[in-house]
C-alpha cells in the first residue's frame, strides 16, 4: 500500500506538471497540430497540389521543398553508391577527429558525449522507480524475491521428480548409439524442463501479484531478468542433451570428457553474456536510451567481450596445441610446419579478433549503422570453422570408407603376401585422407573468410557465389551421407538378424553345397539397399548442380528421354528386370535355397536386378538372367521324403526285418544330433518286390530340407549294423545252376559250359541292377 500511495503520487505530480508546461507553453502544441498538414506531394493528383500548396504557409512550404530536395539527393545513384564500400567507410575515419563546423552535424562526438552517459543510467533508473532511485532499488529487490519464490516453489516440486532421475542414473547405461543418445538425453531432460515450467509459471504469476506491476518500466526489467535466466537453462539442458559432459555414455557428439566439458562451459559462457548484452541494449533502447549512449553502450560490451574471447583463447591454447599434435601423430603428419602452426595457432585467432574490434569501434565513432549484425555474425567465424571443418572431415572420411579402398575385416584372416598388399592399401587410404582432408579445411577456411568480408560490404567478385554453392554442397552431402549411413546401418541390422548361425561340422553333407538358407529380408534388403543408394546419390548430384547455378530442369527432361531410349532399344534387360520382380513379389526363392529351374541347379548365392547366381553343388558359379529362369522347384519349402530299398534272401524274416528298422529309427529321432532335422522317423514301408532270389523291402523317412543326405547315410550304417546282430544279412546276386550227380572229381565239359552260363547271366543282372540304381 506505501508503494501504491508513493506511485500514485508520482504519478499526480507528473501530470501537474505536464499541465503547467501545456498552459504555459501553447505555441508548440499549435506548432505541433500544424505539421500535420501534409509535407509530401507523394500521390497526390496535379488539380490537388495547387488546393494544398494553397493552404499551407510559406514557412511550410520551404520546409515541404527542403524535404523534397533532401529526399532527391539521397535517392540519387551516384550519391548513394559512395556512402558504401571500402573507400567510402575509410573515408569516414580520415573525418572522425572533425569538429561539428567542419562535417556540418549538430550532434556531438562520442567521446563528448562519455560524461553524458552516467546521467542516463541515472535517469533510466530514476524512471524505473517513478522518479526516484530509492524506488528503483526497492523495486530491483522485489523482483528478486518474486524469482527467488518461484525459485523456490521449484525446489518444493522437484521432490516429486527426484526419484525418476536418481533411478535414471543409478542404472547402468549400455552402449547406445547417436540417436539413442539423443533420446536418452531428452528423457533425462524432461525434469528439468518441467522444472523450467514451474518458474515460468510462477514467476509470471507471483509478478502479477506484486504491487506496481503494471507499469511498464517495471515490467521490462522484469522480462530482462526472467528471459536471460530462462535463455541460461534452456541453453543448459540443450548443451547437456548433446556434449553431456557428466556422462560419455549419453554423449551424441564424439568427445573426450575434458573437451566436451571445456565447449560446454565456453558455450554456456559465451552465449549467456552475448544474449544478456543484446537483451540489455533492447531495454535500453525500449526504456528511451539516447542513442550515443547505446552507441558507448555497446562499444564497451563489445570490448569486453573480445577480452573474453582472447582471454578463453590464451587458457586453452595448449590443450589446442596438444590435440593438433596428438591428430598428426594419429596421422602420420607430423612435421616442423605442424609443430609451429601448433604453437602459434592462437596468434592468428587473436588478429582476427582484434581487427574485428577495431572495425566495430570505428564504425560507432562514425557512425555507421549495420542492419546485418556484422560484429557479433563474425565472431561466429571460429566456431563456423570447428563446425564445418569437422563435418567436411567426417563426410571425407565416410566417403573414403565407402569406396572400399581397404577391407579391414580380411586383414587376420589372409596369408602374408595378401596381408602386405592391404598394408600398402591402408597406408595410400592414409594418405588420401590427408590430402583430402587438407583441401577440404584450407577450402571451408577460405569460404568462411570471403563470408565474413562480405558482412563488412567488401566482397570479391564471383566469391560469394562459389562459397554459397560451397556450404549447400556441402550440407546436402551431408544430409545425404546421413540419411545413408541411418538407412545402411539398419539394413545391415536386420541382415545380421535373419543371417544364420553357419556351425562348422565336417560330417555333414554337401549335396547342395551347403549353403545356409537365408530369410526373404536378406533376399529384398540388399536390392533395396542399392536402390537406396542410387537415389540419394542422383539427388545429391541434383542438388550441388543447382547450387552452382545449373538449370537441372533440361537434365531431368534429358533423363527422361534417355531412360524412354534405353527402355525401347534393351527389351531384354526390362524383360529381366520385370521378371526378377515378379519372383521376388511372389517369394519363389530366397538367397540360400536350393533350385532348379529347366537344366540349370544350385543354391542362391545372390541376386540383382537383372541376374540369380547359382552355386552348384559341384562349385560353379551359374549367373542366370531372370527372364530364362522359367519355371521353378525349389527344394526348400516344405519337407524332403527319401526312400531307399533294401535287398534280403527271399525267405528272410520280413517282421523281424522291420522291427530291426522301426526301432533304429525311434533311437535316431531321440538323439540330439538328428531330432531337430526329422519330420517323421525312419521306418519300413514293407515289401515292394520280390524278384528271382531277391526281396526288396523300402524304407522311407521325411526330413527337413538339406538333411535327407547325413540322415539317409546314417541310417544305412545302423539299419546294417543292426540287422548283422541279429544274423540278418544282405542278399547277394546269384545264379543257381543245378547238375546232375556224376563221379567225384569229374568235371565234363557240359558242366565246364552250365558255369560259364551261370556266371555270364549273373554279370547281366549286375549290370541291370547298376543300371536301375543310377
Amino acid at each position: 500500500m506505501p508503494i501504491m500511495k508513493k506511485y500514485s503520487l508520482h504519478l499526480m505530480l507528473l501530470c501537474f506538471v505536464l499541465s503547467l508546461s501545456l498552459l504555459w507553453q501553447p505555441q508548440p502544441l499549435a506548432a505541433a497540430q500544424n505539421t500535420t498538414v501534409t509535407t509530401s506531394l507523394d500521390g497526390l493528383a496535379p488539380k490537388q497540389i495547387d488546393s494544398v500548396l494553397a493552404k499551407m504557409s510559406d514557412e511550410q512550404v520551404r520546409s515541404l521543398l527542403i524535404s523534397e530536395l533532401t529526399s532527391n539527393l539521397n535517392n540519387d545513384p551516384i550519391n548513394q553508391k559512395s556512402n558504401h564500400g571500402i573507400i567510402a567507410t575509410l573515408t569516414k575515419w580520415l573525418h572522425l577527429l572533425d569538429t561539428p563546423e567542419d562535417k556540418n552535424e549538430t550532434s556531438t562526438k562520442a567521446f563528448s558525449r562519455i560524461i553524458q552517459l552516467p546521467k542516463d543510467y541515472i535517469s533510466i533508473a530514476r524512471k524505473i522507480g517513478n522518479g526516484s532511485l530509492g524506488n528503483f532499488i526497492l523495486t530491483l529487490f522485489l523482483l528478486l524475491i518474486v524469482l527467488g519464490a518461484a525459485w523456490g516453489v521449484e525446489i518444493f516440486f522437484r521432490r516429486f521428480t527426484d526419484k525418476f532421475r536418481k533411478q535414471f542414473q543409478k542404472k547402468a547405461i549400455p552402449e547406445l548409439d547417436g540417436p539413442m543418445r539423443f533420446i536418452a538425453g531428452i528423457m533425462l531432460a524432461i525434469p528439468s524442463l518441467i522444472h523450467i515450467s514451474i518458474f515460468t509459471t510462477f514467476s509470471f504469476l507471483f509478478f502479477l501479484l506484486l504491487p506496481g506491476s503494471d507499469y511498464s518500466p517495471v515490467r521490462y526489467l522484469f522480462l530482462f531478468i526472467f528471459f536471460v535466466i530462462i535463455f541460461h537453462r534452456l541453453l543448459s539442458q540443450v548443451s547437456i542433451i548433446f556434449l553431456s559432459p557428466k556422462s560419455e555414455a549419453l554423449r551424441v557428439v564424439p568427445l573426450d570428457d575434458k573437451t566436451a566439458a571445456t565447449i560446454h562451459s565456453g558455450i554456456m559462457n559465451l552465449c549467456s553474456f552475448i544474449f544478456t548484452v543484446i537483451l540489455f541494449i533492447a531495454l535500453q533502447r525500449t526504456l528511451g536510451f539516447s542513442q550515443s549512449s547505446l552507441q558507448l553502450t555497446a562499444m564497451f560490451f563489445g570490448t569486453l567481450l573480445i577480452v573474453t574471447i582472447m582471454t578463453m583463447i590464451m587458457r586453452s591454447r595448449t590443450f589446442v596445441t596438444n590435440r593438433i599434435l596428438e591428430k598428426s601423430d594419429l596421422h602420420k603428419t607430423r612435421n616442423w610446419i605442424v609443430e609451429q602452426f601448433a604453437l602459434f595457432w592462437h596468434v592468428p585467432i587473436i588478429l582476427y579478433f582484434f581487427i574485428i574490434w577495431i572495425i566495430m569501434i570505428g564504425d560507432q565513432l562514425s557512425g555507421i549503422q549495420r542492419e546485418n549484425s556484422a560484429f557479433l555474425l563474425s565472431l561466429l567465424f571460429l566456431p563456423l570453422f570447428i563446425l564445418f571443418n569437422g563435418l567436411g572431415q567426417w563426410i571425407v572420411r565416410v566417403s573414403i570408407h565407402t569406396l572400399g579402398i581397404y577391407d579391414h575385416d580380411e586383414q587376420e584372416s589372409i596369408d602374408d603376401d595378401l596381408h602386405e598388399k592391404n598394408l600398402l592399401a591402408e597406408e595410400r587410404e592414409r594418405k588420401l585422407y590427408v590430402t583430402t582432408s587438407r583441401i577440404m579445411s584450407l577450402t571451408i577456411f577460405a569460404a568462411l573468410l570471403v563470408w565474413a568480408l562480405s558482412l563488412w560490404n567488401i566482397s570479391i567478385p564471383y566469391a560469394s557465389n562459389i562459397t554459397n554453392a560451397l556450404f549447400e554442397s556441402l550440407i546436402a552431402i551431408a544430409l545425404g551421407l546421413t540419411v545413408w549411413k541411418f538407412i545402411s546401418s539398419y539394413i545391415e541390422k536386420k541382415m545380421l538378424e535373419d543371417e544364420p548361425t553357419e556351425e562348422n561340422n565336417e560330417e555333414s553333407d554337401d549335396e547342395w553345397g551347403a549353403a545356409a538358407t537365408r530369410g526373404r529380408s536378406f533376399t529384398l534388403l540388399p536390392m533395396l539397399r542399392k536402390f537406396i543408394a542410387s537415389t540419394l546419390l542422383v539427388m545429391v548430384i541434383m542438388v550441388i548442380l543447382s547450387s552452382m547455378g545449373v538449370d537441372i530442369g533440361p537434365l531431368l527432361a534429358g533423363a527422361g528421354v534417355v531412360g524412354l531410349a534405353i527402355g525401347f532399344g534393351a527389351q531384354k534387360m526390362v524383360s529381366d528386370i520385370f521378371s526378377g520382380f515378379f519372383y521376388l513379389l511372389d517369394d519363389a526363392f530366397r538367397v540360400g535355397e536350393y533350385i532348379q529351374a529347366g537344366s540349370v541347379s544350385g543354391a542362391v548365392e545372390s541376386i540383382t536386378l537383372r541376374n540369380v547366381m547359382l552355386r552348384h553343388h559341384r562349385g560353379m558359379l551359374q549367373i542366370v538372367p531372370h527372364s530364362e529362369l522359367g519355371s521353378i522347384t525349389n527344394f526348400m519349402r516344405g519337407g524332403i521324403i527319401e526312400k531307399f530299398n533294401l535287398e534280403f534272401a527271399y525267405d528272410a524274416d520280413v517282421d523281424k526285418i522291420r522291427k530291426v528298422i522301426k526301432k533304429v529309427g525311434q533311437a535316431m529321432l531321440n538323439e540330439d544330433d538328428f531330432k531337430d532335422d526329422f519330420i517323421q522317423p525312419v521306418k519300413s514301408a514293407g515289401v515292394r518286390e520280390i524278384t528271382g532270389s531277391i526281396m526288396t523291402i523300402r524304407v522311407k523317412f521325411k526330413t527337413q530340407p538339406g538333411a535327407q543326405f547325413v540322415i539317409k547315410r546314417e541310417a544305412y550304417r545302423r539299419i546294417s549294423e543292426a540287422l548283422a546282430a541279429k544274423g540278418i544279412h544282405y542278399a547277394h546276386r546269384k545264379v543257381i545252376v543245378e547238375i546232375p550227380e556224376q563221379e567225384e572229381g569229374a568235371l565234363t565239359a557240359e558242366k565246364k559250359k552250365l558255369l560259364e552260363a551261370g556266371a555270364a547271366a549273373a554279370l547281366l543282372q549286375q549290370e541291370e541292377d547298376d543300371k536301375n540304381k543310377s
